[in-house]
Parts: structure tokens; sequence; C-alpha cells
């Protein structure tokens, strides 16, 4: 994929090609990093919204997390999951003021990780045909109705409060991204697949999981979620790579980066529910 972006300023390190060679700091090097403005804008406009946002804080609470995993993506560029620890220690020396604990930052952190590397991960040259861009935005309006669908669904047989909330969030975001996508077909002058794509691997992937909701266990719904939620971001990750022109491709981006921030969620609380289910289990 070739890379036309603008070579004289990076989106990682905040750097013009005079302050480092090229504009761009290689993950793992030791070089300072700093916070692009941008990003820190990005975070005050969305921040509230996020599934992981307790009520009661501010956005000036989340805000060094997500300096923090932006920082830590170029200081480790690993793996997320890999670094955690890492990140765990650097953050009771970089939080500032904020009054989040490790765990209440974590989510954050990771968000801010995610959105760095994803930055240098998914570039276009805006070289996609026609058809190709109708097509591309038809797949991932089929992937966006099918997911409101999955978790409103979700949301009606979720038996705790908290769980309801989720997934009912995560419906409306699914039917946000599903208007969002169609604006952009009309735009192009688009056909509209009413129908979908007829077989869709993440349609396939919902129907089967919406079919185990009756009377599942949270544990079980917050498994079956995480793999709807998996079968998404592969659609968005394809997408992301067909060269898309630059405005429908940061859209897309954007809506990825929701994905993969409400499947992180849905991750960790399954694996809270499935501790919980097997100390009880261990217990009896």
């Amino acid at each position: 994929m070739a890379d036309e972006r603008n070579q004289s300023h990076d989106p990682i390190t905040g750097r013009d090609s005079g302050q480092a060679e090229h504009g761009e700091v290689e993950p793992g090097t030791a070089t300072s990093v700093t916070f692009p403005p941008g990003e820190a804008a990005y975070w005050e406009e969305v921040c509230v919204a996020e599934p992981y946002f307790v009520t009661g804080r501010t956005t000036l609470d989340y805000l060094p997390a997500y300096e923090l995993g932006w920082t830590s993506y170029t200081r480790y560029g690993n793996d997320v999951d890999a670094c955690e620890n890492l990140m765990a220690n650097d953050w009771a020396l970089r939080k500032g003021g904020s009054t989040l604990s490790w765990d209440e930052a974590r989510a954050a952190t990771r968000a801010g990780w995610l959105r760095a590397e994803n930055a240098k991960a998914y570039i276009t040259d805006g070289s996609a045909t026609y058809e190709q861009k109708v097509e591309t935005l038809n797949d991932l309006l089929e992937n966006a109705r099918d997911g409101a669908l999955g978790f409103r669904e979700a949301a009606e047989h979720a038996r705790s409060a908290g769980l309801k909330q989720l997934f009912k969030r995560r419906a409306d975001t699914s039917t946000r991204a599903a208007t969002e996508l169609q604006e952009q077909l009309r735009h192009l002058g688009g056909k509209i697949e009413e129908g979908g794509t007829v077989v869709g691997a993440a349609h396939r992937v919902w129907t089967h999981i919406r079919g185990l909701f009756g009377g599942a266990s949270d544990e079980t719904m917050l498994n079956e979620c995480e793999r709807g939620e998996d079968a998404s971001m592969g659609r968005y990750r394809k997408a992301l790579k067909a060269n898309l022109p630059h405005d429908i491709h940061a859209l897309v981006l954007r809506q990825f980066e929701e994905v993969q921030r409400n499947h992180d969620m849905i991750r960790s609380l399954r694996n809270q529910a499935r501790a919980e289910n097997k100390l009880k289990s261990d217990e009896g």
C-alpha cells in the first residue's frame, strides 16, 4: 500500500521533518514523544460517550491515560496486551492530577495506544475505484445494521442494568455508523444495498449469535457479543486496506476504533464474569 501522507508531519510523534529524520520515530525507540494537540481535542469531544466513562468523573481525569497510551506505543512498540504491566507502572508517575486508579484508567490507556497504532497501520493513497468504494461502503453498512440489530437484542435479554446500558449504547453507535455510511454512498451516487451483501461473514455470525441470547447467562452473552465484534473488526480492517479516499478512510477508521474499544470493554467484562462464575463453582 502506497503511503502518500504528508511526510513533513508524523501523527505519532507530532514532529515535523526538521525535528527527526523523515519525521518518524519507530516504535521501541527511546526518543521523547509528544501528545498531539489534535488527539487531546478528539478525546475531549468523545470521552464522555465511551463505554468505560464513569459518571461523576471529568474528561481531565482521562486525558493523562490517553496520553500515556499514545506515547507508550512509541516507547514500547510491542503488543498492547504485552505492555500493560509497563503502562500500569508508568501510570503512578504520569497520571498528574487525574484521580483515576490504574484499573479505572486502563481502558482509556489502551484506547490511546490503539489510536497511535492505527495511525501507523492504516494509511491510504486514495486510489480505490468507484466500484471498490461502493462495494466497501455497502459491506460496512450491512455490518453496522447487523450489529445494531444484534446488540439491541442483546440489550433486551441482558440480566444486569449495566450490560443493558452497554449493549444499548453499542446498538446506538452501530445505527449512527449505518447512517454515516449511507450518507457517503448517497454522496457518491452509489446504490445502497437495502438487503445487505447476501453472504457477509459478519451477518452469518450475528444471525447465529442472536439465537443464543434467550435465557443465556451474562458470561455467555458477553462471549457471543465479543465474537460478533471480532467479525466486525475483520470487515473494518479489510475496508481500511482498500485505499479509500482520505475523508472516507478517516470516517471508517473512527468507526473501527469505536468497535475496538467496545470489544475491549466486552472482553474485560466477560473475563470478570468468567472469574466470578469460576469462584462460585469452586465454592459450591
